[in-house]
């Protein structure tokens, strides 16, 4: 389009110019960026934590080719489903970034300690990945299956989601088959007798590597103590996890709520509507007026550029994209520059205008708005409260709708009150006359489509110059238009040439009328729709509920409500739907892999605490729970179980080989203590830059990686903790080998 544009402006008059005003491309692109930047910073810092726990270069560039080598696959098998890069699917791939080296940090661990117990590595890496094979393939699949509902979801959340859950699912299978294959094969190449061996032991190297060396023991230590005591006391560490987890349910009323998170997208959209029997100079004036207004209220460095046009365009073109028409409406775009170079945000722009300009006289209706492109696509521009009050009497239902709107206007954080019905406005009708238009050969549509052509004008002819072709359309001059005389003695052809008077065949009245009547289900309905501003959807939503409790609905209405309100409603119904769905899924995968039920329950203990670390961060932080937040309570579902995996079967392993219950489940915890934390902290480190992003469209993503970080944290350090506690006290009952 551009390209094309700019083709069209050579052709013009030096002094023509061509400015592209609206273009939410750049929101689009921008963000991409900053998601790509994201995704740059998440590859590093995964690598930064593997060297930092691993300290030995060999080992960690084994671990690390898992990213680029995981990441291929999946590009191939993304191109193979006509994938695009966006921005759902960058998104995607950096939350998994900080997963697909997971695997591999197991299975190498594993390798690793075999060959400090004097195996060969060949040898070594046979069995070290078989031994952990199980473990990272349930771990994997129990990630993976989660995500199966999300590709089943219906409408445009569904397309979102489909995307993002098959780009992570095909990351992650990915990176297991990676590490079963590549990383066994890398060990056994690279990886020597002693691995731990240091060519110059006085070097800085060796002095980190001892220094580090005795943190980790002394963690290991610390933790072991730690799991000694929690067997040693088990009613008290369940009792313990019980408090903490009821009493993170217990926020859950003091938390906020939205739906999809907004976007700084830089624009700001004024739209003012005055009475209907205003003209168009006056409806200019006012929109002039706000122009200023504008150019006053917002900096120089913050203002990228500022249109406005008012009137009617041809053929209604502007009602075909979404903005009202008519010599009473005007609208006014403002462009901010990129949110990285100005300190307010365009909300904040927006109220400050908002408080300037509601004093203005002579106004019916205005609304200033944030734009935001994602909100938009998903809701199509829609305020995000409307209150829809259905009924067989439009009057009944105005009526109602202005006692909503007065209680409403009162309420906090509710802006941009508005009734959808529109004043009513004057109209000129012609009244034809069938049996007089009849006897003269035409038709009431032949009549009406030529007073039409008189208004908005027919082409009549096409004037050619250098080669460029101009239509000419003839109408009514504006003055006219207004004019009953001038109407009345307008021609009107008949089929056989003739010309008569429109009044020799119809009578013209001037008369008022609604702009339009809106139908649902086949009775009339009345929005009253309401913007929001400093409060979340959520919270207003609920006051506004309460009010028309207050109120009572007279008989014969209803009320319910719609657009970001009603899809919050069916999204996070649906969401919560799928997350017990794989919750389930979960379960069930575990019971097939194990082969009994009482493991993969143990091992479900994880999950509702990666639920109490979510609402333990958004209620500390303020932050809504939304969209974003619910998705990610989805993924941690499958996500904070691996940990629980990983120590189960080790665990069963131990016992395997004659060990105590007691030995066995301290020294699981031991030995797999460093590939869990190794595996919490790259997934962790790897959602950072998501969840610290300042650019743009960065408000989307954050909540999600916020998500993930809390959630994952809280439920890996009670995991550690419960999960053995659970499984040893459940053994003892069964009368299993303890000293």
């Amino acid at each position: 389009m551009k390209i094309r544009l700019k083709k069209i402006e050579d052709r013009l008059p030096a002094d023509v110019k061509i400015a592209v005003n609206i273009d939410n491309s750049t929101t689009i692109l921008n963000s991409i960026k900053n998601l790509k930047q994201a995704l740059i910073e998440a590859i590093f810092f995964v690598v930064l934590v593997t060297v930092l726990f691993l300290r030995r270069l060999r080992t960690s560039l084994i671990i690390c080719l898992a990213i680029p080598f995981s990441l291929i696959i999946s590009f191939i098998v993304l191109y193979l489903f006509d994938f695009t890069i966006n921005m759902v699917l960058l998104m995607s791939l950096t939350i998994a970034v900080g997963m697909v080296v997971d695997d591999a940090i197991v299975i190498l661990e594993n390798i690793v300690r075999h060959i400090e117990r004097g195996g060969k590595p060949k040898a070594s890496a046979i069995f070290g990945a078989s031994e952990m094979g199980m473990a990272v393939t349930a771990s994997t699949f129990t990630i993976a299956v989660v995500f199966i509902p999300l590709i089943f979801v219906s409408g445009l959340t569904g397309v979102f989601f489909k995307v993002f859950a098959i780009a992570i699912v095909v990351t992650i299978l990915a990176s297991l088959f990676t590490s079963l294959s590549m990383t066994p094969m890398l060990a056994s190449k690279w990886l020597t007798s002693t691995p731990g061996a240091l060519k110059n032991p006085n070097g800085s190297l060796a002095r980190w590597y001892k220094t580090s060396q005795r943190w980790l023991v002394s963690l290991d230590t610390g933790y072991g103590n730690l799991l000694t005591w929690a067997l040693n006391h088990g009613k008290t560490v369940v009792f313990i996890a019980i408090t903490i987890f009821l009493g993170s349910i217990s926020l859950i009323p003091f938390l906020s709520t939205a739906f999809v998170p907004q976007m700084d997208s830089g624009d700001i959209n004024i739209a003012v509507r005055m009475p209907e029997s205003t003209r168009l100079e006056e409806t200019r004036d006012v929109i002039d007026r706000i122009l200023k207004i504008s150019e006053q209220t917002i900096k120089q460095e913050e203002l990228k550029h500022i249109f406005s046009f008012s009137g009617q365009t041809k053929e209604g073109f502007g009602m075909a994209v979404g903005f009202d028409e008519g010599p009473n409406v005007g609208q006014i775009f403002i462009k901010l520059v990129d949110p990285d170079q100005r300190k307010r945000n365009a909300k904040e722009i927006a109220n400050l205008l908002r408080q300037k300009i509601y004093g203005i006289p002579g106004i019916s209706q205005i609304q200033i708005k944030a734009q935001d492109p994602m909100t938009s696509i998903l809701m199509g521009g829609q305020k995000p409260i409307v209150v829809e009050i259905q009924g067989d009497s439009l009057e009944d239902c105005m009526a109602f709708a202005g006692k909503i709107r007065d209680q409403a206007k009162d309420i906090p954080g509710v802006i941009d009150l508005s009734l959808s019905q529109k004043d009513d406005r004057p109209e000129i009708w012609v009244y034809i006359d069938r049996a007089k238009a009849a006897s003269l050969g035409l038709t009431s549509g032949a009549v009406s489509g030529m007073v039409r052509n008189y208004f908005y004008g027919q082409e009549s002819t096409k004037f050619w110059d250098a080669g460029d072709s101009y239509e000419l359309f003839t109408r009514l001059a504006d003055e006219d238009k207004n004019s009953l005389d001038t109407l009345m003695n307008v021609p009107i052809f008949t089929p056989d040439g003739r010309s008569i008077k429109l009044g020799n065949i119809a009578r013209v009245s001037e008369e008022s009328g609604p702009v339009e009547i809106q139908r649902k289900n086949r009775q009339k309905i009345v929005k009253v729709e309401a913007d929001t501003f400093k409060r979340e959807l959520g919270d207003v939503t609920s006051d506004i509920r309460k009010a028309i409790d207050r109120l009572g609905t007279p008989p014969g209405m209803s009320v319910r409500f719609g657009s970001d309100v009603e899809e919050q409603q069916k999204s996070f119904g649906d969401l919560t739907m799928l997350l017990l769905i794989g919750v389930v899924l979960v379960y069930m995968v575990l019971a097939s892999l194990y082969g009994n039920l009482r493991d993969p329950l143990i091992i479900m203990f994880s999950v509702p605490f990666g639920v109490t670390g979510v609402l333990l961060a958004f209620f500390l932080f303020r932050i809504p729970l939304d969209l974003m937040t619910f998705m990610g309570l989805v993924m941690l579902s499958g996500i904070v179980v691996k940990n629980a995996v990983v120590l189960l079967d080790y665990t069963h392993l131990l016992l395997k080989r004659g060990e105590s219950l007691f030995d066995a489940v301290t020294k699981a915890g031991s030995h797999r203590l460093r590939p869990i934390l190794m595996t919490t902290f790259t997934t962790i480190f790897g959602m950072v830059p998501m969840a610290l992003s300042r650019g743009q469209g960065a408000e989307f993503w954050n909540p999600l990686g916020i998500t993930m970080i809390s959630g994952l944290s809280v439920s890996t350090l009670i995991t550690l903790v419960l999960v053995p506690t659970i499984f040893f006290m459940l053994e003892r009952r069964k009368g299993v080998r303890n000293p």
